[in-house]
C-alpha cells in the first residue's frame, strides 16, 4: 500500500520570491485546494479518496458487430458512471503497410495448412477477410484507423457498495457482448486516465476504424436524442444532452406546453431554444407580455413590433389572407368573418360568457356589409382592395336598426373612439419578413391584453397558412386568452391544425389549474408532443400530478426544483433535465433583475465598473492563477 500526497504545483517564479512573499502565496487558495482530496490511498484493485472508494474498469473485449449507440446501456445506467474514451488517430500509410504485411502472414498460414492437408481455420479466414476489407477501405480513403481506449470509473461510499456496483457494470457489459476487467495494480494510472485531463496513462488500446468508432459516440441519451436537433438541456440521471428537433418525424407535431411558476426559468428556456433553433432554419414568432425578448431580437436581427394604444405599429384584423392556388375550394371571406366573430367574442363578451346567438347573427351580417362597403365580396378578385377598419364596422352597427345592433355599437365604441381606439385605428403596417419576430404587448391595458394576443395569433395564423416553412409561435400568459370561450376555442383549433401548416404552437402558462380545468386547455395539452414541467407550487401541484400521472418522487422533484430544472416529456418518455447555457447565451437570455441592472450599469459607465466586495477577491484569484 502506498500513498500519494496531492500538493500545489510550485510556480517557476517562486524561486525569485522573498520568504514573506512565498509564504503569502502559499496561504492563498488555488484550484487544487478546491477540488483535490486531502490524500489518495492506492490499493490493489481500488482507490480511496478521503471517504470515497473508487475503481477503474477497462473494456478489453468488444463485440464483433455493433449498431449506432451501442453504449447506450452504459449512458442510461441506473447509477452514476464516469466513462472515458481516448481516441488517437493513426497514420493511414503505415496502417496500409501493416495490414499488407498481416495479409501476407495470413495467406502464408493458409498455404501451409493447405499443403499439410488441413482444413482452413475459420478464425484465420475471418481475420484475412477483415484485414483485406480494411486495407481496401484505407487505400480508397473511406476509413481511417484509430487506437481507442475505453475506461469506466465507478464510485461508492463503502467497499461492499463498490463491489456490488462493479458487478452490475460487468453484467451490463456482458449483456452487450463486451468484456471488462479491473485495472489491477494500475488504479492510480487508471484514475489519472479518467479525470478530465485528456491524458491516457493506461495505454490499453483497441484498434478501430472510423465506422466502428462512430458507433461508440457516448454523449447522447438513447431516449431523448434526435439526429437533427439542438441542445434542450442535460439529463440529470446520466448527464447526457437532451437533443431535440421539434419538427422531427418521430414527433406527432411541433407543439409544446410549458407549465411553471413565476421565476422558474420558462422564459429563459424559450429564449435559449429559440436562439439555438434558428440554426436549424426554424422561424420564431413570439408574443412577449413583459418585454423580455427585446435584447435577443436585436442580437439576431429580428423584427420588433410594439402594440399599444399609442403605438405607431398596427395590425388590422380585417385584412384578408393572400390568395393561394392550393385552397381554391375555400371561401377566404367566410373564414375571415368567422375569425372576426371570435375576436369580438373576446372584445365584447364577459369572461366565461359568450355572445348570444342573436348578437352573433347581427355581427355576421354587419361584417359582410362592412366588407361590401369597401368593395370586397366573395369574388377573390376583390380581395386585394384595401380592407376596412373597426370603425367601419362600428358605423355599420350604428346605422342598423334594432336594440341588439345599438347595444353592440355602444360596447364597441370605446375601441373606436374611446381610450382604447389606438390599437385599431390604422391599416396594417407590419410585415412578417424576418426570421425572428417579437410582438410586445406589455404596454397594452389589462383588458386589451387578451384582445391583443388574439389579434396577433389570428394575424399570424393567416400568414402561415399561405407560406409553408418551419415556424414556432410562442404564446406567453396563454391563460389570458384561454379564459374566454372563443379564445380558448381558437387556441385549441390552432393546436390541432398547426402541424398541417408547418407550425408549432408553444404555450406557456402559470395558471396550471385553470388551464387544465377547461376543455380547450386539455385539448391544447393533448395535442402537444413536447411538454416541460418546471417548478410547481404546492397549491397547484395536484392537477399537474393527475394530468401527467407523476410518481411521488417526480412530484417532490417539481416542488423542490431549482431555477432551470424540470421534467421534459417527448416520444412517450420523460426525463429530468437541467437547462444549461453558455456565457454568451446567458447574457442574451437572462432577465434576472440583478444581472440586468449590473449589465446596464456597465453599459452606462466607462466600462470599468467595480465592486467593493468582489473586486479585490477577483484580483487575488487572478494572481493565484498566475495571469
Amino acid at each position: 500500500m502506498s500513498f500519494i500526497r496531492l500538493s500545489r504545483r510550485r510556480s517557476a517564479r517562486a524561486k525569485s520570491l522573498t520568504a514573506d512573499e512565498y509564504r503569502f502565496v502559499r496561504g492563498t487558495r488555488s484550484i487544487a485546494d478546491l477540488v483535490a482530496p486531502a490524500a489518495v490511498e492506492v490499493s490493489r484493485d481500488h482507490l480511496r479518496l478521503d471517504a470515497q472508494f473508487v475503481r477503474v474498469l477497462v473494456v478489453a473485449g468488444y463485440p464483433r458487430t455493433v449498431g449506432p449507440g451501442w453504449l447506450a446501456p452504459l449512458i442510461d445506467f441506473e447509477e452514476p458512471l464516469e466513462i472515458s474514451l481516448h481516441v488517437y488517430p493513426l497514420e493511414t500509410t503505415q496502417m496500409v503497410s501493416s495490414l499488407s504485411h498481416k495479409l501476407v502472414q495470413l495467406h502464408s498460414s493458409r498455404l501451409l495448412a493447405a499443403r499439410g492437408g488441413r482444413l482452413p481455420d475459420p478464425e484465420r479466414e475471418v481475420a484475412f477477410d477483415d484485414a483485406e476489407r480494411m486495407r481496401d477501405a484505407l487505400q480508397r480513403g473511406e476509413e481511417k484507423i484509430f487506437s481507442v481506449g475505453l475506461y469506466i470509473l465507478v464510485r461508492a461510499d463503502t467497499m461492499s457498495a463498490l463491489d456490488a456496483l462493479t458487478r452490475k457494470v460487468e453484467l451490463t457489459l456482458g449483456s452487450m457482448l463486451a468484456h471488462s476487467r479491473v485495472a489491477f495494480l494500475e488504479q492510480d494510472t487508471g484514475f489519472q486516465s479518467c479525470i478530465p485531463q485528456g491524458q491516457d496513462r493506461l495505454l490499453l488500446y483497441r484498434n478501430l476504424d472510423t465506422s466502428s468508432l462512430a458507433t461508440m459516440f457516448p454523449f447522447s441519451s438513447s431516449s431523448l436524442t434526435m439526429p437533427r436537433g439542438v441542445l434542450y438541456g442535460i439529463a440529470k440521471h446520466n448527464h447526457s444532452p437532451v437533443i431535440v428537433d421539434p419538427f422531427d418525424e418521430s414527433l406527432e407535431n411541433a407543439n409544446m406546453v410549458i407549465f411553471a411558476t413565476s421565476g422558474a426559468g420558462k422564459s429563459f428556456f424559450c429564449k435559449l431554444t429559440a436562439l439555438r433553433n434558428l440554426l436549424l432554419d426554424i422561424d420564431f414568432l413570439v408574443i412577449d407580455p413583459e418585454d423580455e425578448y427585446r435584447a435577443l431580437c436585436s442580437a439576431v436581427g429580428g423584427q420588433y413590433v410594439r402594440l399599444a394604444s399609442s403605438s405607431e405599429q398596427h395590425l388590422n384584423r380585417f385584412d384578408l389572407p393572400p390568395a393561394s392556388d392550393e385552397e381554391e375550394d375555400r371561401d377566404p371571406l367566410a373564414e375571415q368573418v368567422a375569425g372576426l366573430l371570435g375576436l369580438l367574442e373576446v372584445t365584447l363578451a364577459e369572461p366565461q360568457h359568450g355572445l348570444s346567438m342573436k348578437e352573433r347573427a347581427v355581427l355576421d351580417r354587419a361584417f359582410y356589409q362592412t366588407y361590401a362597403a369597401a368593395g370586397i365580396t366573395e369574388d377573390t378578385a376583390t380581395h386585394t382592395r384595401p380592407a376596412p377598419l373597426l370603425r367601419d364596422l362600428h358605423q355599420i352597427l350604428q346605422d342598423s336598426q334594432g336594440e341588439v345592433a345599438a347595444s353592440l355599437a355602444e360596447r364597441l365604441r370605446r375601441y373606436v373612439h374611446g381610450s382604447l381606439a389606438g390599437l385599431f385605428s390604422a391599416p396594417t403596417n407590419v410585415a412578417l419578413d424576418r426570421r425572428f419576430v417579437v410582438f410586445n404587448v406589455q404596454a397594452l391595458e389589462p383588458e386589451l391584453r387578451p384582445l391583443g394576443i388574439h389579434l396577433i395569433t389570428s394575424f399570424v395564423w393567416n400568414q402561415v397558412r399561405r407560406s409553408y416553412r418551419p415556424r414556432l409561435l410562442i404564446i406567453d400568459e396563454a391563460w389570458s386568452l384561454m379564459q374566454y370561450p372563443e379564445g380558448g376555442a381558437f387556441l385549441a383549433s390552432m393546436a390541432r391544425r398547426a402541424r398541417k401548416y408547418y407550425l408549432g404552437l408553444v404555450t406557456i402558462t402559470q395558471d396550471v389549474g385553470d388551464f387544465l380545468g377547461v376543455d380547450h386547455g386539455r385539448t391544447v395539452l393533448a395535442n402537444a408532443a413536447l411538454k416541460l414541467l418546471m417548478k410547481q407550487d404546492a397549491a397547484i401541484i395536484d392537477p399537474v400530478v393527475a394530468a401527467f400521472q407523476l410518481s411521488s418522487e417526480e412530484r417532490q422533484f417539481l416542488l423542490a426544483a431549482g431555477r432551470g430544472e424540470g421534467l421534459f416529456f417527448a416520444r412517450g418518455s420523460h426525463v429530468a433535465l437541467t437547462i444549461e447555457a453558455s456565457p454568451a447565451e446567458h447574457r442574451l437570455a437572462t432577465t434576472a433583475p440583478r444581472e440586468v441592472a449590473a449589465r446596464a450599469g456597465r453599459a452606462g459607465g466607462n466600462g470599468t465598473a467595480t465592486n467593493e466586495r468582489t473586486g479585490p477577491r477577483r484580483r487575488l484569484l487572478r494572481d493565484e492563477d498566475g495571469a
